[in-house]
């Protein structure tokens, strides 16, 4: 199988939700998939990577445990997520919209329950800019790009720069 290709903001598969996956009978499926990923996001310089980035809707994302604060952890496979606290405004971005930062409203804690390579249950209690990270990486297993959170007026200014993404990119994806 070839190497999996980083999406772009109009691929339909960032716009799915994605399915669970079962650790034990798609654990070579995952090892591909995990293998992919970890290449993209490491030729892009990126902070995380959802799995419809990578062009397969399942749930699952790594994050860069070099710059985030998370206990190890980088893989999470079948995450949970309970945000709580106050709203907290910050600049994100994401590699499949390339070029775009926007300031996005996130609760400033969460509590994430998923699952590693193994298959063992682990939950994390994040907050600030680990916490942002996670619900931005978890918004993308269910279709949601940090453009959707953004107010009407925002939306409209960067309406050009995402239909110059789509026109650039197309159907298609950069190849490693």
């Amino acid at each position: 199988m070839s190497p999996r290709k980083l999406q772009y903001y109009g691929s339909k598969v960032l716009r799915n939700s994605s399915r669970a996956v079962d650790i034990p009978s798609e654990l070579e499926f995952l090892h591909s998939l995990l293998s992919d990923m970890l290449e993209i996001l490491k030729y892009e310089k990126g902070l995380g990577l959802a799995a419809p980035q990578a062009g397969e809707n399942v749930r699952l994302f790594v994050l860069n445990s070099d710059e985030l604060n998370l206990s190890g952890h980088s893989i999470f496979i079948n995450p949970e997520v309970t945000t709580s606290g106050s709203l907290d405004k910050d600049e994100e971005g994401c590699l499949s919209i390339p070029g775009i930062f926007e300031y996005v409203r996130r609760p400033l804690n969460v509590s994430v329950s998923a699952c590693d390579l193994a298959g063992e249950r682990f939950t994390l209690n994040l907050d600030d800019y680990s916490a942002r990270a996670v619900q931005h990486e978890n918004d993308h297993l269910d279709g949601i790009l940090f453009v959707d959170r953004l107010s009407p007026l925002r939306k409209r200014l960067v309406k050009k720069q995402l239909s110059e993404i789509k026109r650039e990119y197309g159907p298609h994806s950069r190849i490693l």
